[in-house]
Protein backbone atom coordinates (compact mmCIF):
# COMPACT_ATOMS: atom_id res chain seq x y z
CA UNK A 1 0.00 0.00 0.00
CA UNK A 2 1.44 3.35 -1.03
CA UNK A 3 1.17 6.49 1.04
CA UNK A 4 0.52 9.79 -0.72
CA UNK A 5 3.17 12.47 -0.43
CA UNK A 6 1.86 15.97 0.18
CA UNK A 7 3.85 19.15 -0.13
CA UNK A 8 1.35 21.46 1.53
CA UNK A 9 2.08 21.87 5.23
CA UNK A 10 -0.76 21.67 7.71
CA UNK A 11 -0.25 23.98 10.64
CA UNK A 12 -2.16 23.37 13.85
CA UNK A 13 -2.56 24.89 17.26
CA UNK A 14 -0.49 27.83 18.44
CA UNK A 15 1.88 27.62 15.47
CA UNK A 16 -1.01 28.09 13.04
CA UNK A 17 -2.43 30.97 15.05
CA UNK A 18 0.97 32.69 15.16
CA UNK A 19 1.37 32.17 11.42
CA UNK A 20 -1.99 33.82 10.72
CA UNK A 21 -1.23 36.73 13.07
CA UNK A 22 2.16 37.23 11.40
CA UNK A 23 0.55 37.17 7.95
CA UNK A 24 -2.03 39.74 8.99
CA UNK A 25 0.69 41.95 10.47
CA UNK A 26 2.80 41.63 7.33
CA UNK A 27 -0.12 42.48 5.06
CA UNK A 28 -0.95 45.54 7.14
CA UNK A 29 2.52 46.95 7.86
CA UNK A 30 4.78 45.44 5.21
CA UNK A 31 2.49 45.82 2.22
CA UNK A 32 5.20 47.21 -0.05
CA UNK A 33 6.19 43.87 -1.55
CA UNK A 34 4.93 42.60 -4.90
CA UNK A 35 1.56 40.86 -5.02
CA UNK A 36 1.47 37.42 -6.56
CA UNK A 37 -1.66 35.38 -7.33
CA UNK A 38 0.39 32.22 -6.86
CA UNK A 39 1.47 33.27 -3.36
CA UNK A 40 -2.06 34.29 -2.45
CA UNK A 41 -3.43 30.94 -3.64
CA UNK A 42 -0.79 29.08 -1.62
CA UNK A 43 -1.59 31.13 1.48
CA UNK A 44 -5.32 30.47 1.02
CA UNK A 45 -4.69 26.70 0.77
CA UNK A 46 -2.72 26.81 4.03
CA UNK A 47 -5.53 28.73 5.75
CA UNK A 48 -8.12 26.25 4.44
CA UNK A 49 -6.08 23.29 5.72
CA UNK A 50 -5.72 24.98 9.12
CA UNK A 51 -9.46 25.62 9.38
CA UNK A 52 -10.27 22.04 8.36
CA UNK A 53 -7.90 20.61 10.95
CA UNK A 54 -9.27 22.95 13.61
CA UNK A 55 -12.81 21.75 12.89
CA UNK A 56 -11.68 18.11 13.15
CA UNK A 57 -9.89 18.76 16.46
CA UNK A 58 -12.98 20.37 18.02
CA UNK A 59 -15.00 17.15 17.77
Amino acid sequence: MALPITNIPVLTGKVAEQFIKQCEYNSKYLAGSEWSQEREDRFNRIIEKFEESRKKNRK
